[in-house]
């Protein structure tokens, strides 16, 4: 008798963990889906509002290069004055913007990826309170 009850508890305790494994599994298989839309989302945010800003900015730097051609009586010499200043701001970048960008960019990809440590942390300590719960169980049944 106390050895079905024993037998019992070890087979419910083995679902148990089958359980925790499964929703374990798909716990984290809805992380990954979210995070991945959250990619996916900010990527289509950056393609969107990038095309516009680069527009904005070619057709600003049309108009000044122009007006500057007019100013300088020269229309070529507006076009090299707002080539030269966007190649000096391609410098300035490569020198000293490559450590911030890369920085910026970890920083707003890990807040992607980690932003919800909280509900993890939940789900773990349920888990582990089931455990020792289950072992509990166990222990006083072999006693």
């Amino acid at each position: 008798m106390a050895f079905d009850r024993l037998t019992d508890n070890i087979q419910s305790v083995s679902d148990k963990f089958q359980e925790y494994g499964t929703s374990t599994a798909e716990y984290y298989k809805l992380r990954l889906f979210k995070s991945s839309m959250k990619g996916a989302i900010s990527l289509v945010n950056l393609l969107v509002f990038g095309s516009f800003f680069l527009f904005v900015l070619l057709f600003i730097s049309i108009g000044v290069a122009l007006w500057l051609g007019i100013v300088l009586e020269s229309s070529f010499a507006g076009f090299l004055i707002v080539g030269g200043f966007y190649a000096l701001v391609t410098i300035f970048l490569l020198v000293f913007g490559k450590k911030l960008i890369e920085r910026s960019l970890l920083i707003k990809f890990s807040e992607l990826l980690y932003d919800d440590e909280d509900e993890k942390s939940t789900v773990e300590n349920e888990a582990h309170q089931e455990a020792d719960t289950y072992k509990e169980t166990i222990q006083n049944h072999s006693s």
